[in-house]
């Protein structure tokens, strides 16, 4: 009697989690903006109230 070859079940890839989403706990194009930007850096505004140089348009 011939023994039944068993089929591995195909394992789905899992997508490499991100830097940004490691840190910030979600991807980079999920940040929402304000409209207002920084007077001293000229970045915009995140939701959370930071900009690129930490001052917050304060």
């Amino acid at each position: 009697m011939a023994k039944k070859q068993r089929s591995k079940p195909k394992s789905k890839k899992a997508k490499p989690i991100s830097a940004h989403k490691k840190i910030y706990g979600k991807e980079y194009h999920e940040v929402k903006y304000h409209a207002v930007r920084c007077p001293i850096c000229n970045s915009r505004i995140d939701e959370y109230g930071f900009c690129a140089c930490g001052a917050g348009g304060s």
